[in-house]
């Protein structure tokens, strides 16, 4: 951590110009052209200046700054509500409940590994692919799946034959942690470093990462009743049919970024607010002759 510089930004804000270009330089290279985006850094953080209000709870309500805050918040809502903390926790449990054929111990430990390296592998997709395509991704295939387990344990419990597909919970279990590993795992993180406005993005983050920690207590702390109310059936299926409803918040609501800077990102969704208030505050023509 020593070695590492701070952002340039937080130079810029500093009034401290030149180390925020060797922040940058150091970051591109040096044969790297750094002036044109020192020059946009300065040029947001002046925007924000002027734009700013002395409280920052304050600002987090203002028109310009509640959309990307919103979409921080959604996609933390809906990363939690896969159920992805409760599957990880109650691993054993789950597979002891499907009576699988592969000993539970040993699934819990797959799990956990093919956790660790597909997290690597979407570090190296996200830039490739871009966010929204591994969201729909991650959405897609953590929906089958769900769905999918929901079917195992509703079968197992109405009696059906299942033993010979006892690898199926292993085998869905799997694509489910690749597929949130892939995208809804980092991505949302990611995103709430880029979408949110420069002036509020300390005291945003910190709001977005509190409800991320509050609703992962709700989902972990609430499972095992879930499970007795519903069956493990009715919880997969509900986990399910959240991921339908997040993915259609991803389609509709979340903003591409790939390839963007964050001064671009902040312009187009900032300047989204200002246009529309700009067209509400155009006064009829008056046609009287």
């Amino acid at each position: 951590m020593f070695l590492i510089p701070e952002t340039p930004r937080w130079y810029v804000s500093r009034n401290r110009e030149e180390r925020a270009r060797k922040a940058l330089q150091w970051l591109r290279g040096r044969k790297a052209d750094v002036e044109p985006e020192l020059k946009g850094i300065s040029k947001s953080h002046q925007e924000a200046e002027r734009h700013a209000s002395k409280s920052a709870m304050l600002d987090l309500l203002k028109k310009s700054n509640l959309k990307p805050l919103l979409i921080s918040l959604g996609l933390m809502f809906f990363q939690q509500l896969s159920g992805i903390n409760a599957v990880i926790f109650y691993t054993v449990q789950i597979f002891q409940s499907a009576g699988s054929t592969i000993d539970e111990k040993l699934c819990t430990i797959i799990v956990g590994v093919v956790n660790f390296i597909a997290t690597f592998i979407a570090t190296i997709l996200i830039d490739r692919l871009g966010r929204k395509i591994l969201l729909y991704i991650s959405d897609v295939a953590m929906i089958i799946t769900l769905m999918t387990l929901g079917t195992f344990f509703y079968m197992k419990n109405n009696g059906d034959d299942v033993s010979h597909i006892g690898w199926l919970p292993l085998a869905a279990f799997v694509v489910f942690v690749v597929g949130f590993s892939l995208g809804f795992g980092p991505i949302p993180w990611l995103m709430m470093g880029e979408i949110l406005p420069g002036k509020i993005r300390g005291s945003a983050a910190s709001v977005a990462t509190a409800f991320n920690w509050s609703c992962t207590f709700v989902v972990t702390k609430t499972f095992a009743d879930i499970t007795a109310s519903i069956g493990n059936h009715g919880a997969f299926w509900m986990f399910g049919s959240i991921c339908v409803i997040g993915l259609m918040f991803v389609i509709v609501y979340v903003p591409e970024t790939q390839g963007k800077s964050l001064e671009d990102i902040e312009r187009k969704m900032m300047g989204r607010v200002r246009r529309m208030s700009s067209v509400a505050n155009i006064k009829p023509l008056s046609f009287n002759m």
